[in-house]
């Protein structure tokens, strides 16, 4: 039979985690964005340009969707600090709600998206309308958090999700055309620095956000993989001590 050992490890100390759904509103009319058949910005040329954008989906219409276009989106969660990083400096503020003093962090998003337009009763290439894909469109917003981020700690900030919702519309006689369109950026945003413990512990899950809900479209849960409690972690030996066990 094994022994336990006591150890000391060195890892990330988590501080705060929250999640939160960053918007940002657009409208575009005829004129202040071209649609191209070719989906590459570096494709898209007069050849592949699309100047009657209503008169290309008649009679059904367009539904809107985004692609996030630089920087690229994250791979395997891993963080990309071009898209999402603390900017500025932090101040202090005392919140009398929870009798603590927290830190104001000022945290930036930018990038370049793509809005795509495809027939309502689009299919696949061959048998219905091609889709179109606008010219890249830059992005950028900064928003203010309230964390625990003393002197010393370091903010992480992770896309783990990016979205739209928009609505393309043709007026009466079809010659304009307006996009509404809002993206949906999901972010976990996270305080932390690196200590060495010797502790146990048990997975968390980000607290809820100190701010007025957002309507509309919710990010998904920020959700871990199952385990396989059947098989792993394997559970501790009986305390020989005081007769108790540790879970």
């Amino acid at each position: 039979m094994s022994k336990l050992e006591r150890l000391c490890i060195k890892v990330p100390k988590v501080y705060d985690w929250i999640t939160h759904q960053a918007e940002k509103e657009f409208q575009f009319n005829v004129g202040d964005i071209d649609f191209f058949t070719e989906e590459e910005p570096e494709d898209q040329t007069t050849d592949n340009l699309v100047e009657d954008v209503c008169d290309y989906f008649l009679p059904n219409g367009a539904k809107v969707s985004c692609i996030l276009l630089e920087p690229e989106p994250p791979v395997n969660g891993d963080n990309n600090d071009e898209l999402c990083q603390e900017v500025g400096d932090r101040k202090n503020v005392y919140v009398e709600e929870y009798d603590t003093v927290l830190q104001l962090v000022k945290i930036q998003k930018q990038g370049q998206f793509q809005i795509v337009l495809e027939a309502k009763n689009y299919n696949n290439f061959n048998n219905g309308i091609p889709p179109l894909f606008s010219e890249p469109i830059n992005f950028f917003k900064i928003e203010k958090f309230l964390l625990c981020a003393p002197e010393g700690t370091e903010v992480i900030c992770h896309i783990y999700d990016f979205d739209c919702e928009g609505s393309f519309i043709c007026n009466g006689d079809g010659t304009e055309w307006t996009i509404d369109l809002v993206l949906l950026i999901c972010q976990s945003i996270q305080v932390e620095t690196e200590v060495k413990l010797d502790v146990e512990g048990r997975i968390c899950k980000p607290r809820p956000e100190i701010i007025i809900p957002i309507p509309g479209r919710e990010c998904p849960d920020f959700e871990f993989p199952d385990q396989c409690p059947e098989i792993f972690p394997r559970p501790h030996k009986k305390n020989l001590l005081d007769g108790s066990v540790k879970g």
